[in-house]
């Protein structure tokens, strides 16, 4: 089976499913920092792909990872390049907490 990449739909739908399971004070910080999904360059394997930035604060994105299927956050550059990869595969709850711990 080859992978695909994740549609702005799916995510979407990934999200409100995992925002369902969040505390209302968790979902509010999200929806605090929340953007529309934007496709951002990222260097997977030593190629510029993309990831979706589903949040921003400041010079930091929470961003979903869709080859692990997971949240992870990093800080991005003047021209909207993702600085880090991580390849956690972490909950969106999960996220906006390490997210906020470490911003």
């Amino acid at each position: 089976m080859s992978w695909v990449p994740i549609t702005k739909n799916e995510l979407e739908d990934i999200i409100n499913q995992q925002l369902a399971e969040c505390t209302p004070d968790l979902i509010a910080i999200f929806n605090e920092y929340r953007v529309p999904l934007v496709l951002a360059p990222i260097v997977r394997f030593k190629s510029i792909e993309g990831v979706f930035i589903v949040a921003r604060k400041n010079n930091n994105v929470l961003y979903y990872e869709d080859i692990e299927e997971g949240f992870n956050f990093s800080p991005i550059d003047e021209n909207g390049m993702i600085k880090e990869r991580w390849c956690n595969q972490d909950s969106l709850r999960s996220a906006i907490h390490k997210w906020l711990r470490n911003n």
